[in-house]
């Protein structure tokens, strides 16, 4: 884990304004896919909680995650709005 980061993101050759980051796991590091899996169930279990979204039968499915990607699943842009603001205060919250 790294701590006191500073970045910036280089976007069509452009930079933007240097930026704290205040939680970060290492990119490919070994433990980097464990300490993930631990770090963003909280998220996961919020949006499952929240039971917005699609659903298969009985089966919530209101998000798809593989790898360090998270992708919300919704049928409508009206559903969609409490799954991403669940993400923007567990951003908030966790300060990523």
């Amino acid at each position: 884990m790294y701590i006191r980061l500073k970045l910036r993101v280089r976007w069509n050759g452009k930079y933007s304004e240097v930026f704290s980051v205040y939680n970060e796991v290492k990119q490919g590091g070994i433990l980097s896919p464990i300490l993930f899996c631990i770090y963003i169930d909280v998220l996961l279990e919020r949006l499952k909680q929240a039971s917005v979204g699609c659903f298969i039968r009985n089966t919530f499915v209101g998000y798809v995650g593989y790898a360090d990607d998270v992708c919300l699943v919704a049928p409508s842009c009206r559903a969609i709005k409490p799954l991403l603001s669940i993400c923007k205060h567990f951003g908030l919250e966790y300060k990523i």
